[in-house]
């Protein structure tokens, strides 16, 4: 790496951290933060029981139990929050501890982004894709949220950029994929797009036997998590692993209870993509893809139409979770900050008007949804059960555990009860328990010992 990259790596850096990083100690309150609530309280447990006593794998339990006990959630792969729990290793417990991980995930998307740009094109439209992605609300908002996305789509760009190098016939290609396609089918099931991604890309520029080797990696790795759920729960779909797939494929399971069409469907992506990428940003990279597919080389193509395949059948494949959870199509950055990259610096040949209208693009996303934005950032979804789960903790001692009703309340907000009180939570009266909190209908809450 020549000086010139090395220095816009380390601005990229610093500029993401800056503005993806801002209220990084603000509770879990709002919208889709019971992510971090979830995936924190999770790694509190590799961190109080260690790696050995749970086995690797994720226990939802608050308080101090017994390991056998332990409720585990076996849904995702559990990779963030391991690596959470080094973050609290060394910062503690704590909101900016656990949004770290993902922080630092997007800063290093931001800077990847940046390469495969330079790779494909130039370094121009590298800096034009990573500036513009980081103005969007999407990773100004969820680039920070405790979540898989963030941190599969750097590993996920650090094998596009692998692929990028393999068919410029340059070094350090291989290692990239491997290494990012292991972390990402560590992260979240969007590894399986991925291979077929790599496959489209890489079909006639390599050997077979290499992608060959990438299909064997890649379900290996879903074997090993099938393996890693039957060993601590005796069914290899065991912690209601069936159940939450069903229902995210919408093909059973509670999702009859979001019921919606195919056009509802549609309409509803519609409606995500312009909210968190911006109409702006998206006008450009149409306008980026018909120049990419009219006039651009047979390689870029590859690559644009693996970056699709990737970002976009990971929320197809999962509609029901992508018509409730809006940043499912988080991985869908990629393709649109670089193809509107392109776009803007290809209408121009005069540099001056180029750099105008770069600057004017990024403004134009910055500030398109700014109500929105400052909505998400200023929400207070569940502000009532962070403040119940905080007088928990301080009230009720260590060991005990603690009723919450009504039910509706508890099980809904489960995730941040667990997170800040860190006391046993009760959703049923058939549990022995020592204490209970009774949430009335105007938000008015009571804490008390439990009648004997």
């Amino acid at each position: 790496m020549n000086f010139k990259n090395f220095l816009i790596s380390v601005v990229l850096f610093i500029l993401a951290i800056l503005v993806v990083g801002r209220n990084l100690k603000k509770p879990f309150i709002g919208l889709h933060d019971w992510n971090g609530a979830r995936y924190g309280n999770i790694a509190r447990n590799y961190v109080r029981y260690g790696f050995f006593t749970t086995r690797f794998a994720q226990v939802e339990n608050s308080g101090e139990v017994e390991p056998s006990d332990f409720r585990y959630y076996t849904h995702w792969q559990p990779l963030l929050p391991i690596l959470i729990s080094v973050s609290y290793r060394f910062f503690g417990i704590n909101e900016w501890a656990t949004r770290l991980i993902p922080l630092l995930a997007t800063a290093g998307a931001i800077v990847t982004l940046y390469f495969i740009g330079r790779t494909m094109f130039d370094w121009r439209v590298g800096v034009g894709a990573s500036i513009l992605a980081l103005a969007t609300p999407i990773i100004r908002y969820f680039g920070k949220n405790p979540v898989h996305e963030p941190l599969a789509l750097f590993f996920v760009l650090l094998t596009f950029l692998g692929a990028s190098l393999v068919i410029k016939k340059k070094k350090g290609g291989w290692f990239l994929i491997y290494l990012g396609t292991t972390l990402t089918f560590l992260t979240n099931w969007s590894g399986v797009f991925l291979v077929l991604a790599l496959t489209v890309i890489l079909f006639k520029e390599v050997k077979k036997i290499k992608l060959l080797n990438i299909w064997l990696l890649g379900i290996s790795l879903v074997g090993l998590h099938f393996l890693h759920i039957l060993v601590v729960t005796g069914s290899a779909f065991g912690g209601g692993f069936l159940e939450a797939a069903l229902q995210r494929t919408s093909m059973g399971g509670t999702a009859a209870l979001t019921p919606f069409g195919f056009f509802e469907f549609l309409d509803r992506l519609r409606l995500w993509s312009f909210s968190l990428f911006t109409v702006s940003l998206l006008l450009f990279s149409f306008l980026g893809s018909v120049l990419l597919f009219r006039k651009g080389r047979k390689d870029t193509k590859k690559v644009f139409l693996g970056l699709l395949i990737w970002g976009g059948l990971y929320p197809l494949s999962l509609p029901n979770a992508a018509f409730i959870h809006n940043y499912f199509i988080y991985g869908l950055i990629g393709l649109i900050s670089l193809s509107a990259s392109v776009a803007a610096l290809s209408l121009f040949k005069n540099r001056f008007y180029t750099l105008a209208l770069l600057i004017l693009l990024t403004v134009a996303v910055w500030f398109e949804r700014g109500a929105f934005l400052s909505a998400l950032e200023n929400g207070r979804v569940d502000s009532l059960a962070v403040e119940i789960g905080k007088e928990i903790n301080n009230k009720v001692p260590f060991g005990e555990s603690v009723l919450v009703k009504p039910y509706e309340f508890a099980a809904s907000r489960l995730p941040h009860l667990s997170f800040y009180s860190d006391k046993k939570i009760v959703l049923t009266a058939n549990s022995g328990y020592n204490w209970e909190v009774e949430v009335k209908n105007d938000g008015s809450y009571s804490l008390l010992p439990r009648e004997r």
